[in-house]
């Protein structure tokens, strides 16, 4: 791909971080005024410097010294609000497009997001996203600024002398062209090589810290260990094989400067030999002061092409992808009381585990026994739309399945329980609780509902937190629940009281009558 073809990529990410041309003037601007400031302390300087060596009055160099002075603080202060300015629109870009890109997985179909693996989906929502929001901060700014700058250079050195303007005109689109294209052109191969090294490194690690205590007894620690210690010395290869990119864009942009300082001084020499030093100093110092500017392109051109890779993965959440999938959120809305049937439904993930026929009016309450391995759980992923069927038809309008490790939050029991009802009452979540036998513990609660729990899951007993999940599961308004072991880690006693809730005729919660699918093991 080329750096276009890049620059198309983070076009049409421009949606996903909701930035406007608009909000680049600002950044624009403050970094212009910044090296404006220090292209005129150099003009000024350059002029201070000759003059003083003829040696005139201290009163004829007043000005120009109190000028260096001023100008010096002004650059400070400038690159200041320049910084303030740029990283702001920078994180408010960050956080728009991650809040997009979440917003485009709850609303998409839950498939899109099972097709990718934990360290990939990771990579995409922290790192890509960093990528291209960066992207403001790296390259377009530092783009806009170059123009600005390099304009005002020229226009001055075409005061002095229009044939050396010429010159460094020339000088600065070959230092803002050839440079960058050299630094995106051998960073492109090593850019993608880091994006593949990262989700393995992320996938790698997320594996130890999320599967420890099971890796550890079927004895795999090491193994995973040494896995995430080699996807890190990866990486970190990866990191170091983009050293001779930005080596190049350097190499370039320095050597066009230097022969283009070189350039200016013999070709305005020649045209005007019987100037003044003080006009021969600024024409020397004035490209040095300007290729300032230009010197930041390759590190722009770099960032535009990890972060067009980066657009690129970000867009595929978005459903660019196209997907052979007929997913559950492109169908019409079911009836309030649909039924739950599925007609030779074959289901496995990239081979058939199993099949099933179902036909459950609804209300109904069914029960799916079987061993660890049989494909219970792929069934009512299926069931649920979160896996595409191998084979057959069904037919589940509002399923919710219930997962049987069900994720819970380090934040608040209420935010926990709003997961899937945000519109809950308290005294709904109360019942609720009460009605699956979490009653005791959360009147035992020092806030009640507004207790934070800091770990998480690790803050609950298995059983706790069984019953947690399915209270948010029941103050849902879905009409048919997928209830993957709701039982495990019960003893019989509770196990009897939450089956005796689930086969009641009316359920509590939100919602009093619902289709019901169990699924456990034998007991």
């Amino acid at each position: 791909m080329s750096l276009s073809a890049d620059v198309r990529a983070l076009r049409s990410a421009r949606p996903l971080t909701g930035l406007t041309w608009r909000e680049l003037i600002a950044p624009v601007a403050a970094g212009s005024v910044t090296l404006l400031s220090a292209l005129a302390l150099t003009i000024v300087s350059a002029w201070l410097i000759t003059k003083a060596w003829q040696q005139p009055s201290v009163m004829d160099l007043t000005v120009a010294v109190t000028a260096v002075r001023a100008l010096g603080i002004s650059r400070a202060v400038f690159r200041y609000v320049d910084r303030v300015v740029s990283h702001d629109l920078a994180l408010t870009c960050a956080a728009r497009t991650r809040a997009n890109a979440y917003r485009m997985l709850a609303d998409g179909p839950p498939s899109r997001a099972l097709r990718l693996g934990r360290g990939d989906l990771l990579t995409r929502l922290g790192d890509d996203v960093d990528l291209v929001s960066d992207v403001v901060v790296r390259a377009l700014v530092p783009a806009g600024v170059a123009a600005v700058t390099s304009v005002a250079a020229v226009a001055f050195t075409a005061l002095l002398s229009p044939t050396a303007a010429i010159v460094l005109a020339v000088g600065l689109i070959i230092a803002g062209t050839a440079a960058p294209w050299a630094a995106a052109r051998a960073t492109r191969t090593a850019a993608a090589e880091r994006a593949r090294a990262l989700e393995d490194h992320v996938t790698a690690v997320d594996r130890v810290l999320a599967d420890a205590p099971a890796l550890r007894v079927r004895g795999e620690i090491d193994g995973a260990l040494a896995d995430a210690d080699r996807a890190a010395r990866t990486l970190a290869a990866a990191d170091e094989s983009a050293a001779p990119a930005d080596a190049a864009g350097a190499a370039v942009s320095v050597l066009a400067s230097a022969l283009t300082v070189v350039a200016v001084l013999v070709v305005a020499g020649l045209a005007a030999p019987d100037h003044s030093p003080q006009w021969l100093g600024v024409l020397a110092l004035l490209p040095l002061a300007a290729f300032e500017s230009v010197a930041a392109l390759p590190g722009a051109a770099v960032a535009v092409t990890g972060a067009a890779g980066a657009a690129r993965r970000l867009a595929e959440l978005a459903g660019a992808a196209e997907s052979d999938v007929d997913e559950p959120s492109t169908r019409e809305p079911g009836p309030a009381r649909p039924m739950l049937r599925a007609r030779g439904l074959r289901y496995g993930h990239g081979r058939d585990v199993g099949a099933a026929d179902l036909d459950l009016p609804f209300g109904a309450r069914h029960t799916i026994v079987g061993p660890s391995g049989s494909g219970k759980t792929t069934l009512l992923m299926t069931l649920a739309g979160l896996l595409p069927p191998r084979g057959g038809e069904f037919r589940a309008d509002g399923a919710l399945f219930v997962a049987e490790d069900g994720h819970v939050f380090a934040t608040t029991v209420r935010d926990n329980l709003a997961v899937g009802a945000p519109r809950a009452t308290d005294e709904l979540m109360s019942a609720t609780l009460h009605a699956v036998g979490l009653g005791t513990w959360a009147e035992g609660l020092p806030d009640g509902l507004s207790t934070v729990l800091p770990s998480g899951a690790a803050d609950l007993s298995g059983g706790q937190r069984r019953r947690l999940l399915l209270a948010r599961a029941l103050l849902t308004d879905a009409p048919i629940l997928l209830l993957d072991e709701p039982f495990e880690h019960l003893d019989d006693a509770g196990a009897a009281e939450l089956r005796a809730i689930l086969d009641a005729p009316e359920l509590p919660g939100a919602r009093a009558e619902r289709t019901v699918v169990v699924v456990e093991h034998p007991r």
